[in-house]
């Protein structure tokens, strides 16, 4: 039963004063209601009015009447149009292009992060962090889409794009929690390849305002494109960075596998040299509440404001409505013209 009332379901009207039209079709059955017989009709032979006889009684003699009312009403239901999904969306201006990249290497999987009072490695945290920075850019709270294309790029020894510019979030936090740590094949940090990545993609679109955000808890070792020389072609494309270095300033211990893995300490000089090249900041996040911060501040400080106006996006749902209350009122006119034909 609820699958056959989901056509009838919507959630506004584009035409509501339509409804109007209820009172002069309640006003027609009620005439219906109290009018008395119709015209006489004239009758050759007495066999003919017999087969015609009292066919239907008096009660059913009103379905015609009661069908006409119902086919009319869904019509004028139809003409106030119904809608669904109806909502305002801003049509803005200052856009903002988002690339987000952010490091795989072997490092992140040091667990030296606490969340919830659990130990947690970098990769974890770091992907909380970035699903917390997509969501608050969200046009609506649990809404699907956002109001500025982000795209989310990974990088270890070799650079890629895991998920292009888009605005639809759900796709984009997909992206960001089937990130993994890069085998063994792809290890190293290639802070250059990365930001040499990012730009190209950040060139090529047309926003107003074009932003990075590139996190790493390394060093550049890797990669053929100097992360200085890339900065330089994101100031020319007029691409802001923002960079983040997580965890640890000084050389760690990983632990895991055979033997403990020595880790290069974040190189924050480059990172500081990147940022400042194109007018963004360096962000050190040595816990969780920094590394959580560290986007948040980069959130508020890169926002889209600025309205030109309106459009609408909605579904037209009357569809429904005028099929049942055309074939209503067709049904309405043949029974009565057939089977409740009145003879007096």
């Amino acid at each position: 039963m609820r699958e056959l009332l989901e056509p009838f379901v919507f959630g506004s009207l584009a035409h509501p004063w339509a409804l109007l039209l209820l009172v002069p079709v309640a006003l027609l059955g009620l005439f219906e209601a109290f009018s008395g017989a119709p015209g006489a009709v004239t009758i050759s032979t007495g066999s003919a009015l017999a087969g015609l006889g009292a066919r239907v009684s008096r009660g059913w003699r009103a379905i015609p009447a009661a069908l006409r009312m119902a086919g009319l009403s869904l019509l004028v239901l139809a003409i106030a149009c119904p809608l669904n999904g109806y909502q305002i969306r801003k049509d803005r201006t200052g856009v903002i292009d988002i690339m987000l990249c952010v490091d795989v290497s072997g490092s992140m999987q040091q667990a030296d992060f606490v969340m919830d009072g659990v130990p947690r490695d970098r990769l974890y945290v770091t992907k909380q962090a970035v699903r917390n920075f997509i969501d608050s850019r969200r046009e609506r709270q649990n809404g699907r889409f956002g109001l500025d294309r982000v795209g989310l790029l990974l990088f270890s020894g070799v650079a890629w794009t895991q998920c292009p510019l888009t605005l639809d979030y759900d796709i984009l936090e997909k992206a960001v929690e089937d990130a993994q740590i890069a085998p063994e094949n792809k290890q190293g940090t290639a802070i250059g390849s990365a930001l040499g990545l990012a730009v190209r993609r950040l060139s090529q679109t047309e926003a107003k305002s074009k932003v990075l955000v590139l996190l790493s808890d390394g060093r550049n070792n890797r990669g053929e494109l100097d992360p200085l020389t890339a900065a330089q072609l994101a100031k020319e494309y007029g691409i802001r960075v923002y960079t983040i270095g997580a965890g640890s300033p000084e050389p760690t211990t990983i632990q895991g596998g055979f033997f403990p893995v020595q880790s290069e300490a974040i190189d924050e000089e480059m990172l500081k040299k990147v940022a400042g090249t194109t007018g963004g900041r360096y962000y050190l996040a040595t816990d969780t509440d920094a590394l959580m911060s560290a986007y948040k501040e980069i959130n508020a400080l890169e926002t889209t404001e600025i309205d030109l106006g309106d459009y609408y996006e909605f579904k037209e749902a009357f569809m429904p409505y005028l099929l049942l209350g055309a074939l209503l009122t067709i049904v309405s006119v043949m029974a009565r013209r057939t089977v409740f034909e009145v003879v007096p």
